[in-house]
């Protein structure tokens, strides 16, 4: 936990440097060299990897703590630090021969990934062709590989189940269409595959997680090989929305001294007992959201003695991540009306943290709606149908 606690503290340390250029990663709708290079020389790139691909090898918790870090700073910077944080780790659910050839092929390993399994493929010998376009993918300007969304064939060619190919970025194509009001600097583009060969064993199934057994026999196994990967891959994109809302919570703060209520008496907003009390409940929403989050992350972690996480807990994270996502949200409302009129000037670090926290806490693996039912089903002992990524 040491080591953790010195990467937190490096991610806090960029939180200058990454609010000077948020307003310049808005406008380039990519996030800019210096944040990436920053993060690379902090060692933030590779939390989740693990330590015998050069990785930190780091806890969940940490993780989480260091994305929220950075979120204050810059929340499109978080955002894909995390993402491709977690793309590299899904990366060791691989086949070996990927493992070495993606995360040990001499270069640092930098992944996007877009996971939905929408598109088309074609079974042809020792693999498959894959076309298709993947939209909302996160960190495909920095990145080497991408991780697209399959259909998995069975024997007859037909699609059996989901899964995905490991593609290099080289091999593919980035579409810049994102233009969007939350997480701007996000490039979250779309990326198109053009009838691309993907061997065998860059092809992984949804249930073929735990198939590839081989890597146990060369490496002792590190607590993140033992995580479950559906839980991760949900819980993961947390961290920056509890930092948008920690942020938030630190800007209105400021603020609230500095500024008073027009056409009232208070010459600060601080000395209003309304602002108080809504100033208290936003911090205590805030707690609940970093509780719910790192309950979950604690789950996580525990997994890495070995310890395998029930269905119910796989459910409880789902219903965690969502409720946190919904209530740090609704806390950087509130601070927003505290605020006033005062948010929205782009100047105003305040109006970022609310478009951006809209966005990224309305991701589809983290909308409440969603994973409400998903905890709320397997509480009341009925079969969680409507999705895999439990």
């Amino acid at each position: 936990m040491e080591k953790g606690i010195e990467l937190i503290a490096r991610a806090a340390e960029l939180r200058p440097l990454l609010a000077k250029n948020a307003a310049r990663c808005e406008a380039e709708r990519r996030i800019v060299a210096e944040n990436i290079d920053a993060l690379e020389e902090a060692g933030l790139m590779e939390l989740m990897l693990p330590k015998r691909f050069g990785g930190q090898g780091e806890t969940m918790e940490s993780m989480l703590r260091v994305a929220a870090e950075l979120a204050r700073g810059c929340p499109s910077t978080a955002w894909v630090q995390t993402v491709m944080n977690i793309s590299a780790w899904f990366a060791t659910r691989a086949s070996w021969r990927a493992q070495q050839e993606i995360l040990d092929g001499g270069s640092r390993p930098r992944l996007c990934g877009s996971l939905e399994p929408t598109r088309t493929i074609r079974a042809v010998k020792d693999g498959a062709v894959v076309s298709g376009r993947w939209d909302f993918t996160s960190g495909c300007w920095h990145s080497n590989w991408c991780i697209c969304g399959i259909p998995i064939l069975d024997a007859e060619g037909k699609p059996s189940d989901s899964g995905w190919a490991f593609i290099p970025m080289d091999q593919l194509r980035i579409e810049d269409t994102w233009h969007a009001a939350g997480m701007k600097g996000t490039g979250s583009c779309v990326v198109v595959a053009d009838e691309v060969f993907v061997p065998s064993h860059r092809l992984m199934s949804l249930r073929g997680e735990h198939v590839d057994e081989a890597w146990k026999t060369r490496h002792r196994p590190e607590p993140c090989d033992y995580w479950p990967l559906k839980p991760v891959l949900v819980l993961g994109l947390i961290g920056p929305i509890l930092g948008i809302a920690e942020g938030a919570l630190e800007a209105v703060a400021a603020q609230a001294h500095q500024r008073g209520i027009k056409y009232t008496v208070y010459a600060r907003k601080s000395d209003s007992p309304v602002v108080q009390h809504h100033f208290a409940r936003a911090a205590l929403m805030v707690d609940t959201a970093r509780f719910h989050i790192m309950r979950a992350a604690a789950d996580v972690d525990r997994t890495g003695g070995g310890i395998e996480m029930d269905a119910l807990t796989r459910a409880r994270i789902r219903g965690d991540s969502g409720y946190a996502s919904e209530i740090a949200r609704e806390a950087v409302e509130l601070l927003v009306s505290i605020t006033g009129g005062s948010a929205f000037p782009e100047s105003n670090p305040i109006q970022r943290y609310w478009r951006d926290i809209g966005s990224a806490s309305r991701h589809a693996s983290l909308t409440a709606m969603t994973d409400f039912e998903i905890y709320g089903r397997t509480l009341l002992g009925r079969d969680s149908n409507i999705t895999h990524i439990v």
